[in-house]
């Protein structure tokens, strides 16, 4: 059986901004999503994204700047690196497309 494409199929930026956020929030030692209103981002002059990631879309290939509060008493590199397998995973399994990179910003301790 043989199926020709009947069109194009488009993912919107949110699509991918709900992925990314689902899949951090899974991951073991992530307490929630850094927030724009956030004391400490105020204070040092870095503007957080309204859910926590920022996105960059060039020729179909993703790249991804995370804003997260762990738990305290983790260790935040093993949890940004599992974050950026998980995401970079998901992103090409759920919608085909590449990640170039996954950025984690540990905004705080909880």
């Amino acid at each position: 059986m043989v199926i020709e494409s009947s069109g194009v199929i488009r993912v919107a930026r949110q699509v991918l901004v709900t992925i990314i956020v689902n899949v951090a929030l899974e991951t073991p030692g992530v307490i929630r999503m850094a927030q724009g209103s956030d004391q400490w981002a105020r204070f040092l002059g870095r503007e957080i994204p309204r859910q926590g990631v920022a996105l960059t879309i060039k020729d179909n290939i993703v790249s991804a700047d995370l804003y997260i509060v762990v738990a305290s008493g983790v260790n935040v590199v093993e949890v940004g690196s599992l974050i950026q397998a998980e995401v970079a995973s998901a992103i090409e399994e759920m919608v085909g497309m590449q990640m170039r990179e996954v950025n984690i910003y540990i905004q705080d301790v909880a």
